[in-house]
């Protein structure tokens, strides 16, 4: 019987393990996955067509512009005014985010860390990576369709605070006093006063929105404040995101409205059709919406056997020089869509760059 030693403790080692990896809320995506059932100006059939469409095929969104139309003053058969519209359509294009992971089962036959675990960490850690990468091209498609023109700033900054929009930067600045119970229903006023009305959501960096969170918890059914009345949006419309930078303010974000951008999936033929092989390879959609990114995911599997002893950088595990491997690769394809206008310089847009200042 071998004596005790102090190296005894480095035997008794966890068979579970932590992930080192941090995870922040992915607001933005959030905020466009709720907005996509509202976008109501891609028709059934193009939303179908949007799902198989290859990467050599667009498919057109027609549109009705916005016309000038006559009226006169003088009736009488000669004076019918002919107010003929026009038509235009328009486009997008898909964008793409491919990642992936390999497993070797083998590898973990005398590893401390229990090899399934692992697998769903390495998983999530993936699919983190393409949530993040979800959410900078949609923060990059916010940024085109920002208004460059809001009108009625003046009504909506009486009483507390100030709203004013800065022409040089196409940025809504919401001064500190203005930032208060009321700010979401003076929001919700300043558009719908530009004609773009309807229901909003508001995305900003961590942290930019606690002043209102807090003020919408403090009021209950029995006070002297009726909470119907203060205008504070309903939670599930309030994002925030690592992803945004508030700088030296309180907050950046957006302010959208429900269906001002929105996210359709496109599937390749092999993945709609399932295809698999016999040497163990696979093409699938995913049954779900990928977690971080809330987007279905073209999905490809591989198993393969090889010579995977160099993954041991000392010695040579026997396990790994006959040993099988698994990689699967996660390819989102999507179109980001959003609502058509015809003068974006000059004619307010529902999504608008929202700025919260320190004073």
């Amino acid at each position: 019987m071998a004596l005790l030693d102090a190296t005894d403790w480095n035997d008794i080692q966890m068979t579970d393990a932590t992930n080192d990896k941090r995870f922040s809320e992915l607001g933005m995506s959030n905020a466009v996955k709720k907005s996509t059932p509202f976008v109501d100006y891609v028709s059934p059939s193009a939303k179908l067509a949007l799902q198989e469409a290859s990467s050599l095929r667009a498919v057109q969104i027609p549109v009705l512009k916005d016309q000038t139309v006559s009226v006169v003053q003088t009736p009488g058969f000669n004076f019918i005014p002919s107010n003929l519209p026009e038509s235009a359509q328009y486009s997008f294009t898909a964008v793409d985010i491919f990642t992936g992971f390999r497993h070797y089962p083998a590898q973990f036959a005398n590893n401390t860390m229990d090899s399934d675990w692992t697998k769903q960490q390495v998983m999530k850690n993936v699919a983190f990576a393409a949530g993040n990468t979800v959410e900078s091209l949609l923060t990059t498609t916010m940024e085109a369709r920002k208004t460059q023109a809001l009108s009625y700033l003046t009504q909506v900054s009486q009483g507390d605070g100030t709203f004013v929009f800065d022409g040089g930067t196409d940025t809504l600045q919401v001064n500190k006093a203005a930032q208060k119970e009321t700010m979401f229903q003076n929001l919700q006023t300043l558009m719908a006063a530009n004609e773009l009305g309807g229901n909003y959501q508001i995305v900003t960096n961590r942290g930019g929105l606690a002043v209102q969170k807090s003020e919408a918890m403090k009021y209950g059914a029995n006070n002297e404040k009726n909470i119907a009345a203060l205008g504070l949006m309903d939670p599930s419309r309030v994002h925030e995101t690592g992803n945004i930078s508030p700088g030296s303010d309180i907050f950046n974000g957006y302010f959208l409205r429900d269906g001002a951008i929105g996210m359709f999936e496109n599937y390749p033929f092999d993945f709609r059709n399932n295809t698999t092989t016999a040497d163990g390879r696979a093409w699938s959609v995913s049954d779900m919406d990928i977690p971080f990114t809330n987007l279905r995911a073209n999905v490809y599997v591989n198993n393969e056997a090889t010579e995977a002893s160099a993954l041991v950088g000392a010695g040579n595990d026997t396990n790994l020089t006959m040993t099988t491997f698994s990689e699967m690769a996660l390819w989102f394809r999507f179109y980001i869509v959003y609502r058509y206008n015809g003068d974006i310089a000059t004619r307010a847009n529902d999504i608008v760059k929202i700025k919260g200042l320190t004073s």
